[in-house]
């Protein structure tokens, strides 16, 4: 059952959602792979601080002529500089005309390659830890990704609510990745609702203390770069803080859910005449040895993509209170609690859903339809 569900979902996701229309978009530039294969000139201005370099690249296009020169203009005040060398595989940018690239230069290093390594051993190591479920996972994670991808920021470029639209697409992907992990069954059905549940409470606490602390999504460098390039989008950066929450509370809160229903289908299975009080009470005990892991996983993430910034408030030496109070602290703050509360409202939540679903009138159901696929 799982197998046919997986294909019908795959064959949604073969024409993803188009919002912006079939407008064909030309763009003069070109990014190529290349590879450095010698420097002809590289000199250094220290008085204004530049350093130029001229390098020979050997392109890897087949419809491009092999070899071309490109510049590298470095400010060496900055502090992020591409230098090159020979051997270096990088990413030129330049103008395509017929089979040669003009007025081309360094773009950046090419990462692509390795970044697929590492994903490659990512897979490697679900498929032979997980096996058949591990594959389930890898499905259900592309899927997910295609989703934020291929509909999310398509409509958000609409000008549509973010929040609206995060909030249909988790429970889009709240219900295929579990249906495709668990199958159809009990343990499943508990752990969807445990999710919902959970980012609902997410949502809602994010909603009123984001009114409360008058939030306004703006305090971050890449939002204001954002509001530069978007001017002629109807973009509220307060929701899309919002809608970065509520996404970045969803794996958490899955992964409790699913544990929590999961292990209470272990018990019962193992013991069918275990009360509803008992049941319930051991998923609320394993709950609370999940829910302070999991919490300090979503708190040091969050925390851990902050070092830069908490690290300028230490180096101007700023006080605590001019430190919570800024917009981007207390916007990160506000992430990671509200996600953090979500994540322990899902316990009891996933608890009384599983219980609620398994009893039928006075009686439990059959331990083998906790797992019936």
């Amino acid at each position: 059952m799982r197998i046919i569900y997986l294909l019908f979902i795959c064959l949604l996701f073969i024409n993803p959602i188009d919002v912006n229309g079939n407008e064909e978009t030309s763009n003069e530039w070109k990014y190529i792979h290349g590879k450095v294969i010698n420097i002809i000139e590289d000199t250094i201005d220290e008085e204004n601080f530049m350093r130029y370099q001229r390098v020979l690249v050997r392109l890897t296009e087949k419809d491009l002529s092999s070899e071309v020169e490109v510049e590298n203009i470095i400010n060496t005040a900055s502090i992020y500089k591409i230098i090159v060398e020979s051997g270096d595989e990088i990413i030129i940018v330049g103008n395509q005309v017929g089979e040669t690239i003009e007025n081309g230069r360094v773009y950046s290093y090419a990462r692509d390659k390795y970044l697929l390594y590492l994903l490659l051993v990512f897979i490697g190591a679900l498929l032979l830890f997980g096996g058949k479920n591990g594959f389930y996972s890898i499905m259900s994670l592309a899927i997910c990704v295609s989703l934020i991808l291929f509909a999310f920021f398509p409509f958000i470029m609409k000008s549509y609510n973010p929040v609206i639209v995060v909030s249909i697409i988790s429970i889009i992907s709240t219900l295929i990745t579990l249906s495709i992990i668990g199958g159809f069954n009990i343990k499943t059905y508990a752990a969807i609702i445990g999710t919902i549940g959970g980012v609902i409470s997410a949502g809602l606490l994010t909603f009123y203390f984001g009114a409360l602390t008058h939030i306004q999504g703006i305090g971050d460098e890449d939002v204001e770069l954002l509001s530069y390039f978007t001017e002629g989008y109807n973009l509220n950066f307060r929701d899309l803080l919002y809608a970065g929450i509520i996404i970045g509370a969803l794996g958490a809160i899955m992964d409790v859910s699913m544990s929590i229903a999961s292990s209470m289908g272990e018990l019962y299975e193992n013991n069918p005449r275990i009360s509803k009080d008992q049941l319930f009470r051991a998923g609320m005990r394993i709950g609370k040895d999940i829910m302070g892991t999991m919490s300090n996983t979503l708190i040091l993430a969050y925390a851990g993509n902050s070092i830069s910034m908490i690290l300028v408030f230490f180096l101007y030496d700023r006080s605590l209170i001019q430190f919570i109070n800024s917009d981007q602290v207390a916007g990160e703050i506000l992430r990671a609690l509200c996600g953090s509360i979500g994540l322990i409202f899902s316990i009891p939540i996933t608890s009384m859903a599983f219980i609620s679903i398994c009893k039928k009138k006075n009686n439990y159901v059959k331990p083998r339809a906790i797992y019936r696929k």
